[in-house]
């Protein structure tokens, strides 16, 4: 590679050989997906072509390999602080943090060919796009057969694994912060701020009418922005794709039951917390899309739907570029006097969906079951649960305490972009206490046994603050992400992740406390 932007560490990318601007599926008509070489190859071809990209280094995968970024604009970028200067919209595109799920890895790369060298190179007039192509590269190289790794897929015959060389789920590692995969993209997404979130993947479950689902950010703590992306931006590329292509998509969900008389039943979504890439980003006040090709496609239409989707939504958000900037700026100024916690499936809408009448398999009828397929489509209506609602909320202090010990903690939310203090020199203000009523443990689940906390906040009294306490304040762009972290109820936060687990005891007080004023307060800034 010609010129690196190193984000995180200092590996090197080795240039390899390759066909110009081909991809390995275009190669080997749609029958094989690229390798991490391949990747490589292909941007290479696409800088000696004189495309107007730079390629850095995400991070160091967990086996040494180093995962690759590539930022393209018009004229071409090399800072955030150029990026900010431009007026454009920052747009962060990645795919393959499942690498079975492989359509998402190809439709990037003749993206990036269409926007630095072919018919959509317009679009980077508006746009600075950072595109992560294969940010699992663990899981790319261990390849295996595609009806092993990934058995409802339609092809290709051989895929890799969806997990990295840890082998965790990189995309529910976005609280935990425990991949170096992750730390690397959350350090390049605090230093460019994108605006815009994409993150490509492959359906695993019901079999439906649709080339693609997709979804917004499905946490309840809304924004300005997570609002825009389900009720402006989706719409209106589903209704381009149908349009210009003649292609269905619909919310990103399943079939609560696929036999053919239970269908009325509904069609569900996923999870509204923020171990999930795209509800992370809309936690932190940002417009985000989760893009999800339908695995019972063949692999060169998953692709082209795939491609045309990601394309519908660059050009739609470009023409909204003064808005969403708007949109994130009143994301970062907003101040909700209280956080979700914990959610629940909100009340159904009532939407045509169209489904494919499936028979018996053997392997049940449940929205993931694989069954045997009619080729028979009817359009049905039924309840479609499609949002989440509070199930727990909390009121916001004006900012949390974390004792000097729980220095763990600390380095989570600095890993997440969140500002701390640590007070310098002593003092009392009225404090709350959170006492805990039960605690329950999970089963083993991403090589953690979560947790779940019960219990209830204690009104305020005066308390001697000691020097070296750690001090998060509210009022900060990412104050409504460090609420929901923090708090001891949270259902994706520290507690849920082992982090407090030497610290908790029923009957007593969480290590965290809040306060509702800071005033007095001497601190200076964590690095």
């Amino acid at each position: 590679m010609r010129r690196l932007l190193t984000a995180v560490g200092s590996v090197s990318l080795i240039a390899h050989s390759g066909l110009a601007q081909s991809t390995r599926p275009e190669r080997t008509g749609f029958r094989e997906t690229s390798s991490l070489a391949d990747v490589r190859s292909f941007l290479d071809s696409l800088q000696r072509r004189g495309a107007g990209i730079r390629v850095g280094i995400l991070a160091a995968s967990p086996e040494g390999r180093a995962v690759p970024y590539v930022i393209a604009s018009r004229p071409l970028v090399s800072t955030p602080a150029e990026a900010k200067r431009s007026g454009k919209l920052v747009v962060w595109l990645q795919a393959n943090i499942h690498a079975g799920e492989v359509e998402g890895k190809e439709a990037a790369q003749m993206l990036l060919r269409d926007l630095t060298l072919g018919p959509l190179r317009a679009l980077l007039d508006s746009l600075v796009l950072i595109v992560v192509p294969i940010y699992n590269t663990d899981g790319n190289e261990r390849l295996g057969p595609g009806q092993v790794y990934r058995p409802e897929q339609n092809g290709p015959a051989i895929v890799g694994r969806n997990q990295n060389g840890q082998y965790l789920n990189l995309n529910r590692d976005y609280v935990k912060m425990e991949a170096p995969e992750t730390r690397g993209a959350a350090v390049l997404i605090e230093r460019w701020d994108p605006d815009l979130f994409i993150d490509l993947h492959t359906t695993d479950g019901s079999y439906h009418g649709y080339a693609l689902t997709y979804a917004p950010g499905l946490n309840p703590n809304a924004s300005p922005s997570g609002e825009f992306a389900r009720a402006v931006l989706l719409p209106q590329a589903r209704e381009r794709l149908r349009r210009l292509y003649r292609t269905e998509t619909f919310s990103y969900g399943n079939f609560r039951n696929q036999e053919p008389d239970s269908l009325v039943l509904g069609w569900e979504t996923y999870d509204a917390r923020p171990r999930f890439g795209t509800n992370w980003m809309a936690l932190r006040g940002r417009v985000a899309v989760l893009s999800e090709g339908y695995s019972h496609a063949d692999f060169r239409t998953r692709i082209t739907a795939t491609r045309r989707f990601v394309r519908e939504v660059l050009g739609l958000a470009a023409a909204a570029t003064s808005h969403i900037h708007a949109l994130t700026a009143a994301s970062d100024r907003q101040r909700p006097d209280s956080v979700i916690v914990r959610s629940v499936l909100a009340p159904p809408d009532t939407q045509e969906v169209i489904a494919e009448l499936t028979g018996a398999a053997g392997a049940g009828s449940d929205g993931y079951a694989p069954r045997r397929r009619t080729g028979v489509f009817r359009r049905i209506r039924m309840p479609v649960y499609g949002r989440f609602a509070a199930a727990r909320r909390e009121a916001r202090p004006a900012a949390y305490l974390v004792p000097g010990r729980l220095r763990s903690v600390v380095s989570l939310l600095r890993a997440q972009g969140i500002v701390v203090e640590r007070v310098r020199t002593p003092w009392r203000g009225v404090v709350d206490s959170f006492t805990v009523d039960s605690l329950v443990v999970e089963p083993v689940f991403e090589g953690h046994r979560t947790v779940r906390a019960e219990g209830r906040w204690r009104a305020g009294r005066h308390v001697a603050v000691s020097p070296g306490t750690f001090l998060i304040r509210t009022r900060q762009p990412l104050g409504l992400l460090a609420s929901y972290l923090l708090e001891p109820a949270s259902e994706d936060g520290v507690v849920t992740w082992n982090l407090l687990d030497r610290e908790l005891e029923v009957n007593s007080a969480a290590p965290i406390a809040r306060v509702a004023s800071v005033e007095g307060t001497v601190t200076e800034m964590v690095p």
